[in-house]
């Protein structure tokens, strides 16, 4: 009896300090990136605005658009979940969403060790499949670029499999509810993971199995569908004023809509085929990233997914819309777009390590796995084929992610509460999440009715623009007696209307 509380007290001591470490590190990559400026107005600004808006009663507007039109929020990303966020936007302001995305983290990763528990109750290590979940690399690009719901999203999983496997069918719609509020595309994965989740059952007792599925999984398969394909093809174009939704634009080669995207599919699946592993365009840059992705998911535990296909097959539309986009910033480890490999890939070695016959064989089997997903981070952090990616922004071990890189950080502070709310403003993209607490906030160059233009001049990205062209912006406002110097000091330029705007409150 004894010895068996030492046990489980040296186990639960194990679960703790992993976590811990993580929820440093993760803080590490995500606040101290928006301490030092290097959160973004695309996409944190832009879902800072939408939480201010909601938190005030008001239907948000996306006014970062770089086209400089205005579009309802809902039809550039239909989340109504973020309508939940808004009670913490009161405690946490513009960090409120990185709050709640290192927490789901922590979440999903308890989610998947409740199912390793009830399914290897004797297994000695578990604090192994903690470390496992928590050292993915994707979890780490995820963080460091800013906030997205998709993170969320991918960390209810293992939510909806626990209560799922736990007979608590209420609960497990509820998780499959809040993944498809999350984001227009999660009801589309939604369907595979339940496609997965029945066809995982195998042949054996089929007929008990096949009703369990049309009781269960079937049910909610249509719904996802059905909710897929209208929120895309009805409601977000229909909010929108019918123009093209700049997600479906990125599979352009492939076609301009749902139903000529899968219609191309269908009919030419060699080249269909083709784009899950080589480069549909030109540009030498694009060459290898797709690669980087496949040899990187295989040595995170993907090996799993060989070993037990059904988690394969949940995969489906995580790796078309990443590898099928014309946008080679998609295809590889950066950034939000390969959270979902997380949940999916802890979940399939679980259902291989339970095949496994000793709890010696599923120790060396999770420690292989934690050692080789430390290993696949810590060596992607150094470098990466996949385009766009900054170092700086990851690599928590480097003095540079510290540093301000030159900008005065308690001058930007300053500057930035020295705004008032009620005036738009259009700044450069490192400004946007600490000033999106307004109803017009515009991503410079857009300025429309902006009384205040604030601008970094070299310390960070000037993005859409180069600084040179920057530059040549503001000269012309001035000139053109549209605006005047407020304040020109420690890399940060501002602007003010010579004849301001009425306010409208």
């Amino acid at each position: 009896m004894t010895n068996n509380l030492l046990q489980a007290l040296k186990v639960k001591r194990a679960e703790i300090t992993v976590t811990l470490i993580f929820i440093l590190i993760y803080c590490l990559v995500s606040f101290v990136n928006h301490i030092n400026f290097r959160t973004s107005s695309l996409d944190l600004g832009m879902f800072n605005q939408a939480l201010y808006s909601f938190s005030h009663g008001k239907m948000n507007y996306f006014t970062l658009d770089l086209t400089g039109k205005s579009p309802i929020y809902f039809a550039d990303h239909f989340s109504p979940l973020t309508l939940l966020y808004t009670p913490f936007y009161f405690l946490f302001g513009s960090w409120t969403l990185l709050v709640i995305q290192i927490a789901s983290v922590i979440l999903g990763a308890m989610g998947c060790y409740k199912i390793a528990r009830l399914k290897m109750p004797t297994m000695k290590s578990p604090w192994l499949v903690l470390l496992f979940f928590l050292a993915q690399w994707a979890i780490i690009s995820a963080l460091a670029f800013d906030f997205h719901n998709n993170v969320v999203a991918a960390m209810l999983i293992p939510w909806f499999f626990y209560f799922q496997m736990t007979k608590r069918r209420w609960a497990a719609i509820l998780m499959f509810v809040l993944v498809i509020l999350a984001k227009e595309n999660m009801a589309l994965w939604m369907f595979f993971i339940l496609a997965g989740m029945a066809v995982s059952r195998g042949l054996k007792d089929w007929k008990e199995n096949l009703k369990l599925t049309l009781r269960f999984e079937f049910p909610l398969m249509l719904i996802s569908l059905f909710y897929f394909y209208f929120v895309v093809s009805k409601i977000m174009p229909g909010l929108s004023q019918g123009e093209a939704l700049s997600q479906i634009a990125r599979f352009g080669k492939l076609g301009n809509s749902i139903p000529e995207i899968a219609k191309n599919v269908i009919l030419h699946p060699i080249d269909t085929f083709k784009l899950l592993f080589w480069s549909q365009l030109t540009d030498p840059l694009s060459f290898g990233i797709k690669k980087e992705l496949h040899w990187v998911v295989f040595y995170s535990g993907g090996f799993a997914l060989i070993l037990r296909p059904s988690y394969l097959l949940m995969l489906v539309p995580i790796y078309a819309q990443k590898l099928f986009s014309d946008n080679m910033g998609m295809w590889g480890i950066n950034g939000q777009y390969s959270i979902e490999f997380t949940p999916i890939i802890a979940l399939a070695m679980i259902d291989l390590a339970v095949k496994l016959k000793t709890n010696k064989q599923r120790t060396i089997l999770w420690s292989s796995a934690a050692f080789l997903a430390v290993l696949v981070n810590f060596i992607t952090l150094k470098d990466r084929t996949s385009f766009w990616y900054e170092a700086t922004t990851h690599d928590f071990m480097k003095k540079a992610h510290y540093d301000s890189g030159g900008l005065n950080i308690a001058y930007a502070n300053k500057v930035i509460h020295s705004i008032p709310e009620n005036i738009p403003v259009s700044a450069s993209p490192c400004f946007g999440p600490r000033l999106a607490n307004r109803d017009r906030l515009y991503h410079f160059p857009v300025i429309n009715d902006a009384q205040i233009i604030v601008l970094v001049k070299s310390t960070r990205s000037t993005y859409p623009v180069t600084p040179e062209q920057q530059t040549e912006i503001v000269n012309q406002l001035i000139e053109s007696n549209q605006f005047k110097i407020r304040s020109n000091k420690n890399d940060i330029l501002i602007l003010e209307r010579i004849v301001p705007n009425k306010p409208n409150n």
